[in-house]
């Protein structure tokens, strides 16, 4: 059984996998590079239905992702990508009913990606310094229906985290190491924690103060895609590629008791 659309619901308008326009169903006409498009013709259409530009160009109606949501969101400062988000998220075993908090919220970007995960019962709460963000943020939020889901704090998690027993934490702050001692007051027991930082400097300050607050961190990874374009007989590498994005350290709360050994120090890793 398909789905019709509904007057007032989102829609991606497919032409191919570089150019897609996210909009909504409405009486209007939008303009694209292949022509515009009388959006009302699509009405009552279900999703995954073929139309035509009005100079004949086809493209398909498709039911938008958190994903596509998520590349459109308006933004004033650089985002982490899905790449880094999605693998961040799934390490960590984000899922309904879990309390999840998110530090650096910038656009919103993982803030939705956790709420839509965290819901009906769970809750992300996003923290940022900067107004601009914050009011950014909850706008894409409510823009998507994930605002029930997330609370947006104007709040510097360096010096204070008011949720405790969180089951995890995703750091994407300038200095994540700074945040540690509050987050590990605030994180329940075996709590998963991932940071995300452009250099290995970062990394390598961050897992210091790691191990010395009582997390136990188990690998930094850099994720790179590489999209191909696929035609018969002549498949290939796309030209171009997002190579370096940032590093995901990954690290678990464990308790900090002194003058025991860690596991990692008989391996030597």
């Amino acid at each position: 059984m398909t789905e019709d659309m509904e007057l007032d619901g989102d829609v991606l308008l497919f032409f191919d996998s570089r150019h897609m326009v996210l909009t909504r169903i409405s009486e209007r006409r939008i303009h694209t590079h292949k022509g515009y498009i009388d959006l009302k013709e699509l009405v009552g259409r279900p999703y995954g239905t073929i139309s035509e530009t009005n100079i004949g160009k086809a493209f398909y109606a498709l039911r938008p992702s958190n994903e596509d949501y998520v590349r459109k969101f308006r933004h004033r400062t650089q985002i982490m990508y899905i790449k880094d988000i999605s693998y961040a998220l799934s390490w960590m075993g984000i899922g309904p009913s879990q309390r999840v908090l998110d530090a650096g919220t910038g656009s919103g970007a993982s803030t939705a990606a956790i709420a839509h995960l965290v819901k009906p019962t769970g809750k992300v709460y996003s923290y940022d310094i900067n107004e601009q963000s914050v009011e950014i943020a909850r706008a894409n939020l409510e823009r998507i229906g994930l605002s029930d889901y997330a609370e947006i704090k104007l709040q510097n998690a360096y010096e204070k985290i008011d949720e405790t027993g969180l089951d995890a934490a995703l750091l994407d702050l300038p200095e994540p190491w700074r945040a540690l001692p509050v987050l590990y007051r605030a994180l329940r027991s075996s709590g998963r924690i991932a940071t995300f930082s452009p250099t290995i400097n970062q990394v390598e300050k961050t897992v210091v103060a790691m191990e010395e607050t009582g997390f136990l961190p188990t690998q930094t990874i850099e994720i790179i895609v590489r999209h191909y374009r696929i035609k018969e007989g002549m498949s290939r590498p796309e030209t171009l590629m997002i190579g370096h994005t940032g590093y995901l350290t990954l690290a678990v709360k464990v308790a900090n008791q002194q003058g025991l050994k860690s596991p990692l120090d008989e391996t030597g890793q």
